[in-house]
């Protein structure tokens, strides 16, 4: 089950890269954009302090796809909302 969400996410995630290109310009000041620039640091940290051990972050549209260590050994990837890093189900 697990590995079927992760290809599915993958594949999500490589479409999403196709159309990318389209949306390169914004037309968002550079200034702005800098103001508003996720920082991986500060979530691993946020995360951490709730318990996840996060190895990397990256913003995901709306969301935070972190790299997680659970209890076992075993890394899985997860998400979160970006604003409380509450736990989101796919």
């Amino acid at each position: 089950m697990i590995k079927n969400t992760v290809i599915a996410l993958v594949a999500a995630a490589s479409l999403a890269g196709i159309a990318a290109p389209a949306f390169a310009d914004t037309g968002v000041p550079q200034s702005i954009v800098a103001e508003s620039a996720f920082d991986n640091a500060t979530v691993i940290a946020r995360l951490k302090d709730k318990g996840v051990t996060a190895s990397a972050v990256e913003e995901w549209g709306d969301l935070v796809r972190a790299y997680v260590t659970l209890e076992d050994g075993a890394k899985t990837m997860r998400f979160f909302t970006n604003d409380t890093l509450t736990p989101v189900s796919l």
